[in-house]
């Protein structure tokens, strides 16, 4: 059992927990050692040390539905069990970089309203709950795991906390979740008593995607456009066609901390060689699916848009534009060789304190010229 420190917090490991008796595990891929695929393109700043992280990501860590027994939730999603805040690899949770928030909800523990929910419920959302990104990449592959352990996705209950954004609902919906399925809550006021407490983990470990990323995909397109049922034969998906520069929304609700001072130059320069400028925030979830099913290349600043290629089709193109810090990581090309995509970056400077960094418009010409000259193989 974990021991309190002298504060009065105590945390463990969600694994280490359930090791000991506090609940069991049903394993749905296992863990494994493997070198990561170089960057298909990699120009601009780049230095050793960025090279150094995207390089010592060696592990990818398997896939694991939790169930826990007379467990807790409070915020968006911090499990306590017996009191003892848990952080878990496997939902990117770590002491490290999470410590301080843990204590303070540990520390505002006892003083929130306490609500006592007898059926069983899926923990679904997480750290990002706000952000569409990190619905993309974290939380709706976690229907796949459900269904792939055995459960139907649409009689579940699932935790959402109020302040999740429309466009997480109208996911649910497409899967076929009803408004009935949600167990809303206020995560700053309650804290959720929770006599069975499903966790499936998320299916990437930072910046390393799990192989089964791609069969999460088939799953999510399934539900959302269920193939119909006099086709004969299995057809193979058409090729995309398009090619779109994704523009980095200034919404304040798309929580942009990261702005590329030559956007207007990527932009012109995208548009005097056949691009489309698209700004998916502003088309309906189905809208956003459809567009990226019809991508043969997609270029923009890293963020939540690029990560919408996890609906293109194999054999697309992404390229990332971003600044050469080491806290971004490189989850989008995991995914992007995960899916068969080709995936490349082009590195500017540091972020400034105000959150810009620069790319050199020769750079960014480079970057075009090697799209263009995949294309003429």
């Amino acid at each position: 059992m974990p021991v309190p420190d002298e504060t009065g917090f105590t945390a463990g490991e969600l694994s280490d927990a359930v090791a000991a008796g506090r609940g069991r595990r049903t394993e749905l891929s296992p863990s494994f050692r493997d070198w990561i695929r170089p960057p298909d393109l990699m120009v601009g700043a780049v230095h050793p040390e960025l090279m150094r992280v995207y390089f010592e990501q060696t592990i990818v860590l398997g896939t694991t539905l939790f169930t826990l027994p007379d467990a807790e939730v409070v915020a968006e999603g911090v499990i306590f069990l017996d009191g003892a805040a848990q952080y878990c690899n496997q939902l990117n949770t770590f002491a490290v970089s999470q410590e301080a928030g843990y204590r303070a909800q540990a520390a505002r523990r006892a003083t929130l309203r306490r609500v006592e929910i007898a059926e069983p419920v899926v923990l679904l959302a997480g750290t990002g709950h706000q952000m569409y990104g990190h619905w993309l990449v974290d939380f709706l592959p976690k229907f796949f795991l459900l269904d792939r352990a055995g459960h139907d996705i649409t009689r579940l209950r699932y935790l959402l906390p109020t302040d999740t954004p429309d466009f997480a609902r109208v996911w649910l919906g497409l899967l076929g979740i009803g408004a009935d399925r949600i167990f809303a809550y206020d995560r700053e006021r309650d804290r959720l008593a929770c006599r069975e407490l499903l966790v499936p983990t998320t299916l990437r470990f930072a910046g390393r995607a799990s192989p089964l990323m791609r069969e999460a995909r088939r799953f999510l397109m399934r539900r959302v456009f269920p193939p119909p049922r006099w086709r004969l034969g299995r057809r193979r998906p058409p090729a995309g066609t398009r090619r779109l520069l994704i523009s980095r929304s200034d919404n304040a609700d798309t929580r942009n901390r990261r702005t590329l001072r030559e956007r207007a130059e990527l932009e012109a320069r995208a548009l005097a060689r056949g691009y489309e400028i698209v700004r998916p925030e502003r088309l309906s979830v189905p809208e956003q699916i459809a567009l990226f099913r019809s991508a043969e290349t997609i270029v923009g600043e890293y963020g939540s848009g690029l990560h919408g290629s996890l609906f293109a089709p194999s054999g697309a193109t992404v390229v990332s534009l971003r600044d050469n810090g080491l806290e971004l990581g490189f989850l989008q090309s995991s995914i992007d060789h995960t899916l068969g995509h080709a995936s490349g970056y082009v590195f500017g400077t540091a972020r400034d304190a105000q959150g810009f960094f620069s790319v050199p418009p020769p750079d960014i010409d480079l970057a075009f010229d090697w799209i263009d000259a995949r294309g003429l193989r």
